[in-house]
């Protein structure tokens, strides 16, 4: 979770190209009036992401909606000794997409 206040885009860019040009990490964070540690933290994620927006890497997209998780959720509770094979072919027939019996396992294991 991040805390303190957020960057503006805008300076992150400003922040980044003055990193192209030499100028040091400590000199960029007394222009801007951050910690070093926040203009170490921009110029990393630059450099690993060649992105300069702030947030969490792209994983895994979602394959149900949340409508779909909470009607999935309501169904595991009604049926609890229900086998994961049988919970997969609800969910296939009712939701329309192809989910695999991993991903039912991780979301059970993960939600309880």
């Amino acid at each position: 979770m991040a805390r303190g206040r957020v960057t503006d885009l805008a300076v992150r860019n400003q922040i980044i190209q003055q990193h192209q040009n030499g100028i040091p990490q400590r000199e960029i964070g007394r222009t801007f009036r951050l910690a070093q540690f926040t203009v170490c933290s921009i110029i990393k994620r630059f450099t690993k992401t060649e992105n300069s927006r702030p947030g969490k890497d792209p994983g895994r997209t979602l394959t149900m909606s949340d409508r779909e998780v909470r009607l999935f959720r309501r169904h595991i509770r009604k049926n609890r000794h229900m086998s994961v094979a049988d919970l997969v072919s609800w969910a296939r027939q009712s939701f329309v997409k192809t989910i695999s019996e991993a991903s039912t396992s991780r979301y059970i294991k993960s939600r309880g």
